[in-house]
C-alpha cells in the first residue's frame, strides 16, 4: 500500500478500536480462545522445539 493510505487506515482503525473497545475485546478472547482450541488438538510432536523438530547435538 502506498504510504499515505497506510497512514489513513491505521487512523481509521485507531479510531474504530477506541469507540469499540467492548467488540475488540471479545474479538480478541474469542481469536485466542480458537487459538488454543486448535493447539489442543494437534497431536503431540514430541520433545524438542516448539516447531516439533528435535534437538541433535
Amino acid at each position: 500500500m502506498e504510504q499515505k493510505a497506510l497512514e489513513l487506515r491505521r487512523e481509521y482503525l485507531r479510531k474504530w478500536r477506541a469507540a469499540n473497545k467492548d467488540k475488540v475485546k471479545k474479538y480478541n478472547a474469542t481469536y485466542w480462545e480458537k487459538k488454543a482450541q486448535e493447539r489442543k488438538n494437534e497431536p503431540d510432536l514430541g520433545k524438542g522445539e516448539p516447531d516439533g523438530e528435535t534437538v541433535t547435538a
